[in-house]
């Protein structure tokens, strides 16, 4: 018993085992100081934060501007995506969404609605009507009112054109009338192929047909053709038109 006295008296002086107990001490306030300060320091646990602005349907500049206001950043996708209610170049998609909160500073990426998808109407001439309904179905277009029509080679019952000519661009969804040939040609002037000449001789020629200038379209030649040589036109040569229709030529630049 005066053994265990004497070892616990001398504990209670030596300078080394009061090392040890302030090493101890010191090592459990530290653990609880990087637990408790430094580590939810870190993670940003005692960052400012706010609540992230609903951009739908704003323009880039007004979302943009929102977002500097409200203490975030902001980054756009460089792909758009389609939308049939957000228009053209407003904000279609924000990550993270409105509403949520998020560390001030926090960049904030958008996505810009690229409108209706647009399409390239199909060439339906010298289709039947069934396959012109596939053909525009499968474009994403709806077939319209059928327009009778006449042309001097294409049977009767067969697809002269559509209106909106072929290769327009149309949104999806977008009626298109299909005009079938009936062999009539009572009152309707023969379009005649005006490929190979030059735009400036054929003004005079279309006068006298009683048809007008359209739309004038530019393209590279490719085989050494002169400029202004005519390459194509909508309608297409061999429709029986009334008078006054619109021609548009794709011509050489």
């Amino acid at each position: 018993m005066n053994k265990l006295k004497s070892v616990l008296a001398w504990l209670k002086k030596s300078a080394v085992v009061k090392a040890v107990v302030i090493w101890v001490v010191a090592l459990i306030v530290l653990a609880f100081f990087v637990d408790k300060l430094l580590l939810p320091l870190f993670a940003g646990k005692f960052a400012a934060t706010g609540s992230v602005p609903n951009l739908e349907g704003m323009t880039a500049e007004a979302a943009e501007a929102a977002l500097d206001e409200a203490g975030f950043k902001w980054e756009w996708v460089s792909e758009g995506r389609y939308s049939a209610q957000i228009p053209a170049g407003m904000v279609l998609v924000q990550m993270p969404a409105a509403g949520r909160t998020a560390k001030l500073g926090r960049t904030v990426k958008l996505t810009k609605s690229l409108g209706l998808r647009e399409v390239k109407i199909p060439d339906l001439r010298g289709k039947s009507q069934k396959q012109a309904e596939i053909s525009l179905t499968r474009a994403g277009l709806v077939r319209g009112e059928i327009v009778k029509g006449a042309h001097q080679s294409i049977p009767r019952g067969v697809v002269i054109r559509t209106i909106p000519m072929s290769g327009k661009m149309a949104r999806v969804g977008d009626t298109v009338k299909v005009v079938i040939s009936a062999g009539v040609t009572t009152g309707k002037v023969l379009l005649p192929d005006f490929s190979g000449e030059v735009i400036d001789n054929v003004y005079t020629k279309l006068e006298k047909l009683g048809f007008k200038v359209g739309d004038i379209k530019r393209v590279k030649g490719e085989n050494g053709e002169v400029p202004g040589t005519i390459l194509e036109t909508a309608p297409k040569y061999g429709d029986y038109l009334p008078p006054d229709t619109k021609i548009d030529f794709v011509i050489v630049d």
